[in-house]
């Protein structure tokens, strides 16, 4: 019989890839079901990006590429990121990764030692533990709360009696589950703390494009020379050009890091898929009208979802997201009520209702739903009148 690692032993699979699974099994089986659980947008990929990927394979770039990806790429996230950013990047700080996940996990396993800690504002998203476990580490959550908007509150945290093994915090704007944007001020209290502690940051800013009410994404490393030099910037195309399944991503870090992650990249995957890395490159020079789009759809949903909550105030609570696209809902009322915990309520959910919806407590607070409206407006419309039958019943 095999033994597994330790670390195979105590790895989960990501929640939210579980109940998206559950989901197509229960289409495939005939149900009706309709999935507010993943965190895609439900466009494709613009044209523009598809024809160059289509045309790079049939003018043969389908071999190897350098490891930390073609350096035109490079040149182009870097100037795409110092125009839109408001901090100067070079190529050679830049590193292309199969996705963001990809990014956030290279940059773990080149700054954390086993045994050691990282800091994780929460409820935060789920795979920020097991990237962190895999490098052998631990986190401490710094609580997040409902009445702050769920955006950092430093004061909160200074009474916190943390380990002298803490090495670095991941920090999250647009944040996933919750919708937050950070504000520059809330960037600059909790840098500010964070650097006083020597800590290295890494910013996961994924969602940076999708904002709303006229909020401005702020990136971490646009706070001056001395924080972009403390700070690992992880972002890429999949949310805000429709690229979730292309796996493209990146790092801007310092050059030694930028090295020690393209080596850590030569070694596991050895490159990003030549053709996509093509694909990225139109992505990288297109101007925002795709984006603004799609943002200005996610907002009228946004509106639509709010409007329906309002009306279920009595059993669910909840703070206008301003960016990403989702809402980390309050059930606490309707979970005393019902008599279950937010996990037993998605199954039944699920099973019943045909409505796929994430547990609070896979993103470390208990209590809540997150619910995406990565989807259409009739979908939004049917798995609300579904969800307003449950409450009922």
């Amino acid at each position: 019989m095999l033994r597994f690692s330790q670390r195979c032993e105590s790895l989960k699979s990501s929640s939210i890839m579980e109940i998206s699974a559950k989901a197509a099994e229960l289409k495939l089986q005939g149900f009706d079901v309709i999935s507010l659980a993943a965190g895609e947008p439900d466009f494709n990929t613009p044209i523009e990006i598809q024809n160059a990927a289509t045309k790079a394979m049939a003018d043969g770039i389908t071999k190897y590429t350098p490891a930390p990806g073609f350096l035109t790429l490079r040149q182009a996230v870097a100037d795409h990121v110092t125009r839109e950013n408001d901090f100067p990047v070079e190529p050679s700080e830049v590193v292309i990764t199969c996705g963001a996940k990809h990014a956030l996990y290279t940059a773990i396993q080149c700054l954390v030692n086993p045994g050691e800690a990282v800091l994780v504002p929460t409820p935060a998203w789920v795979s920020y533990g097991a990237i962190v476990e895999l490098a052998g580490g631990y986190i401490i959550p710094l609580p997040l709360l409902e009445e702050d908007g769920f955006r950092p509150n430093v004061e909160r945290w200074k009474g916190m009696a943390l380990p002298s093994n803490v090495r670095g915090i991941i920090l999250n704007s647009p944040n996933n589950p919750t919708g937050a944007v950070y504000s520059r001020d809330d960037l600059m209290k909790l840098v500010s703390w964070a650097l006083s502690r020597d800590l290295w940051i890494i910013s996961d800013e994924i969602y940076e494009k999708i904002t709303y009410d006229q909020l401005r994404h702020v990136s971490v490393a646009s706070l001056g020379p001395e924080v972009k030099g403390r700070t690992v910037t992880v972002s890429g195309f999949s949310k805000s050009h429709c690229m979730t399944g292309w796996r493209l991503g990146w790092t801007i870090t310092e050059k030694d890091l930028a090295q020690k992650i393209s080596a850590f990249t030569s070694q596991s995957i050895s490159h990003v898929t030549s053709f996509a890395q093509m694909g990225a490159l139109t992505a990288a020079r297109m101007g925002h009208g795709v984006v603004d789009k799609m943002v200005s759809e996610f907002d009228a949903r946004r509106q639509y979802v709010a409007s329906r909550l309002d009306k279920w105030s009595g059993d669910v609570a909840y703070t206008m997201p301003h960016g990403a696209f989702y809402f980390f809902v309050n059930c606490s009322k309707l979970l005393s009520r019902k008599g279950v915990n937010d996990v037993q309520m998605c199954r039944d959910l699920l099973a019943n209702q045909h409505i796929g919806l994430v547990p609070g407590a896979s993103f470390g607070s208990s209590g809540y739903v997150r619910l995406s409206y990565a989807t259409s407006m009739e979908n939004l419309h049917r798995a609300l009148d579904r969800f307003e039958d449950y409450l009922r019943t």
